[in-house]
């Protein structure tokens, strides 16, 4: 019996040993093919030292998964250190997936990784600093004052509203590139203020890849057990049937331009009764009853364009169409925010939409399961490209602008949602009345026949 107690405990102990095989791999390989990109291994007394022994004085904000804290290295520089709960239990994964992702794309919308530490546990991502923070504090006007010099005329001192369009352009123009001109397709997972850092000049910065995956371009949508993501902002495709694609992405873009224009949270019960049907329901039936201003934050004023307002929150309620075929792609978003494309009509109330699971997808043949199970999961993986060449695929030309290159602020991981879901092993029939099937592409000139097909749609 002692022989078979000592067996099992040798057994246990070598999976061990190879699970922490793997991880050190996997890090390492990520180091090997980023290291032309800049992020390095830093290791735990550097970043204990940087942040004053992770000092309550540093705390930055603290989030489902961790803390940030502020952090200042031994050259002066100053950063951002996340620090990952050990007891969340998606740590590892989620730690692997955000150094594998965000390691390997490069734009000046996101957040720029600098390096990493996996020592005696510790699981530390270290990003460049943001003195302002994320975008919900300023919403809620809890960004400090650096922005009420700027912004005398919107009464409360908040984000005026060019600085506003800005941050919107900003996150689509990212959005668009992890979808259209990565290698493999993006899914963010994660679109909320709380995960947009605005650098000292308030240009956008997505961040937190902790729910991102990566799909291939030519996939329609995955299908997940597990609902990712916060309440909110979750594509109803999602909740109901559990199908995420790019389209889910849209519809938390979608949320987050209802918020930034309207100054509130999509769900708040501290709200009155009236608004207690969520942001997106609330701007659909002002829409119907023709009084879109209506929901604009009051804190702006006057002290904007009704017009581009107004088709602003169209754009935001484009996105969140019920029906995900019926949503823009991303690329046209970017578009809109360049050059102010011209926007179909959008219907004049909320479409019923129903979602149902469909008779299931044809089985595949033995080989191809075979291959499929052999595949590495692509959550950790990302291929880059060869050595020598940049990955990076900027937004096409824009009118001249300041871009900084700016110390970059941490984010603040807000309350995420992780439900378990009904696995669904078939697939999703979405019935609308405005039923479109935009293509996407790995190029710009798919992203433009994209948009094309988009508007072609709607003026069918």
């Amino acid at each position: 019996m002692t022989f078979c107690w000592d067996f099992l405990l040798c057994g246990c102990f070598g999976c061990c040993q190879q699970k922490e095989a793997k991880k050190v791999a996997a890090l390492r390989t990520v180091q090997d093919t980023s290291s032309y990109q800049g992020p390095r291994i830093f290791t735990l007394k550097e970043l204990t030292a940087a942040t004053k022994e992770f000092s309550a004085e540093e705390l930055l904000g603290r989030g489902a998964f961790g803390s940030v804290y502020k952090g200042t290295l031994g050259d002066g520089s100053v950063v951002a250190v996340k620090q990952i709960a050990q007891d969340s239990h998606q740590d590892e994964r989620e730690f692997l997936a955000e150094v594998s992702i965000i390691s390997r794309i490069r734009h000046r919308n996101l957040v720029q990784l600098q390096g990493w530490c996996h020592e005696k546990g510790s699981l530390l991502l270290v990003y460049d600093y943001m003195p302002n923070g994320s975008l919900d504090k300023l919403l809620e006007g809890r960004g400090g004052g650096a922005v009420a010099k700027d912004a005398p005329a919107t009464g409360g001192g908040l984000l005026p509203w060019d600085v506003r369009q800005k941050i919107l352009k900003g996150v689509a123009a990212a959005l668009a590139y992890l979808h259209d001109d990565c290698q493999q397709c993006v899914l963010h997972r994660d679109v909320k203020p709380s995960n947009v850092l605005l650098d000292a000049k308030f240009n956008p910065h997505l961040a937190d890849f902790g729910l991102a995956r990566l799909i291939d371009h030519r996939t329609e949508n995955v299908q997940t057990t597990i609902i990712a993501g916060t309440r909110g902002y979750l594509a109803p495709e999602l909740v109901q049937v559990g199908k995420v694609s790019t389209k889910s992405d849209v519809f938390s873009f979608g949320v987050l331009a209802l918020e930034v224009v309207c100054g509130r949270r999509p769900l708040d019960r501290n709200l009155p009764d009236q608004y207690h049907i969520g942001l997106v329901d609330c701007a659909w039936r002002a829409l119907e009853s023709n009084d879109l201003l209506s929901l604009v934050d009051p804190r702006l004023g006057n002290a904007y364009d009704a017009n581009k307002l107004t088709n602003i929150m169209k754009i935001g309620l484009f996105c969140c169409h019920p029906d995900p075929e019926a949503r823009p792609p991303m690329s046209f978003v970017r578009q809109y925010f360049i050059s102010e494309v011209p926007l179909p009509p959008l219907p004049s109330s909320k479409p019923l939409v129903t979602y149902s699971l469909g008779p299931k997808s044809p089985s595949k043949p033995a080989a191809q399961q075979q291959q499929a199970l052999a595949a590495p999961e692509p959550k950790l993986a990302i291929e880059g490209p060869p050595a020598g060449k940049a990955l990076a695929i900027e937004d096409p030309p824009e009118p001249p602008e300041a871009i900084a290159n700016e110390a970059q602020a941490p984010h603040m991981v807000q309350e995420s949602l992780a439900t378990e879901a009904p696995p669904p092993t078939t697939e999703t029939s979405v019935s609308s009345s405005n039923h479109i099937n935009p293509s996407r592409g790995n190029s710009q000139d798919s992203s433009l026949q994209s948009s094309q097909k988009f508007l072609q749609s709607y003026s069918a």
